[in-house]
């Protein structure tokens, strides 16, 4: 019986361990998501007449910028959905309210 209720509390330390670490990789992935949006308004302004393979570097920059935008944002959805589901609730439930 005391070992049953040592392996309940070890688990649920472990579940808390885990929600901690991934809520300080998601604020980083956030920060370096926010990050790529500024890198790409900067980079589409300054590099104009420069050309790689005959597309100028603003449309590099949105054609490599935006799938690494939405893969962050989706390496965050999955990581809430299996890391901190209240997180995800919250989210669902903002998408329900504005929709």
């Amino acid at each position: 019986m005391a070992q049953s209720h040592r392996d309940g509390m070890n688990a649920s330390g472990e579940s808390d361990d885990a929600r901690e670490i991934w809520l300080l990789i998601r604020s980083w992935l956030t920060l370096l998501r926010v990050l790529l949006v500024i890198a790409i308004i900067i980079v589409a302004e300054i590099f104009e007449e420069h050309n790689i393979m005959n597309l100028s570097l603003s449309v590099w920059a949105i054609v490599v910028g935006f799938p690494l935008f939405l893969l962050m944002s989706m390496i965050i959805i999955q990581g809430d959905k299996r890391f901190a589901p209240d997180l995800e609730d919250k989210r669902r439930k903002r998408i329900e309210k504005a929709g």
